[in-house]
């Protein structure tokens, strides 16, 4: 969702970035990182900076219409980096969207516009219902016209309810499957789908 949005209100932006955040170990460099990371994907007016031949300086981002995406906020190093290209930033014409499987972190994230700080305002999305989540499932596993044997008909229904309507889970699943016709291959995958059910953490679930 945050992608198809980015790339719908890109052109009202001098400048965009979409950054999925990296993950591992945090250390001294690790905000360096990141501002290593921002510029490398920032784009200005649709085109990369990084292939311009321009050195990116945060500087040239001051009073600019900026949209940037940091994709799955996960610590606190990645809240205060927000706070930092905001304050650079300091455009009350720019947007930021943040996503996060920790509502305690997007609760955290302000940005800097002037001399005001801005709260996040989260939204929470929802899961898919069942007819949702077959649609999506069925578009990976059998891309139109190709459709599921009658003897796997009714293995789809019973992965796709252990998906539990999340969307990765099911695209992941889907394009697994696809073009597999074992039965056998359809019920080892609804097996691990079972097993995790009683994992309790969520990452390795």
């Amino acid at each position: 969702l945050a992608k198809l949005l980015f790339n719908k209100l890109s052109a009202e932006f001098e400048y965009t970035c979409f950054l999925q955040l990296p993950k591992g170990e945090i250390n001294g460099d690790y905000m360096k990182e990141l501002e290593g990371r921002v510029c490398s994907s920032m784009h200005h007016h649709g085109l990369k900076v990084a292939l311009m031949g321009k050195v990116c300086d945060w500087t040239d981002l001051t009073l600019k219409r900026l949209l940037l995406v940091l994709d799955d906020i996960d610590n606190h190093r990645h809240v205060e980096f927000l706070k930092h290209i905001s304050s650079v930033n300091n455009c009350a014409n720019s947007r930021y969207i943040v996503t996060s499987r920790s509502l305690e972190y997007l609760n955290r994230c302000i940005v800097t516009s002037g001399d005001r700080d801005i709260d996040a305002c989260a939204f929470n999305v929802e899961y898919l219902n069942f007819k949702s989540s077959k649609e999506l499932f069925m578009s990976h596993a059998f891309p139109y016209p190709t459709k599921p044997s009658p003897s796997l008909a009714e293995w789809v229904d019973k992965i796709v309810a252990k998906c539990d309507g999340l969307p990765l889970t099911l695209e992941v699943m889907g394009s697994y499957l696809k073009k597999k016709d074992s039965e056998s291959i359809w019920s080892q995958c609804f097996d691990a789908l079972d097993e995790a059910e009683n994992i309790s953490d969520w990452d390795e679930r």
